[in-house]
């Protein structure tokens, strides 16, 4: 079973944002307040985790992005 996960980028909020948010910062990528707005802290996290990670620093987190935090947090 597949299961479909929202692309995160600039702009949206909600649960998945601050889960990405705590996952983030327990990777010690994220500082910021954990308030479920994907604003300039996160895309900052984001960028920093995916160029650490081999892929284009973009801020989204789309299906590349979520691999490889499914690979660093099991």
């Amino acid at each position: 079973m597949v299961c479909r996960r929202r692309i995160l980028r600039i702009g949206n909020w909600g649960d998945d944002v601050a889960i990405l948010q705590n996952t983030l910062a327990s990777l010690d990528y994220y500082t910021g307040p954990i308030d479920g707005i994907f604003g300039p802290l996160t895309r900052q996290a984001v960028m920093r985790l995916q160029a650490d990670n081999g892929l284009v620093p973009d801020g989204i987190v789309g299906p590349l992005t979520y691999n490889v935090i499914d690979q660093l947090v099991p």
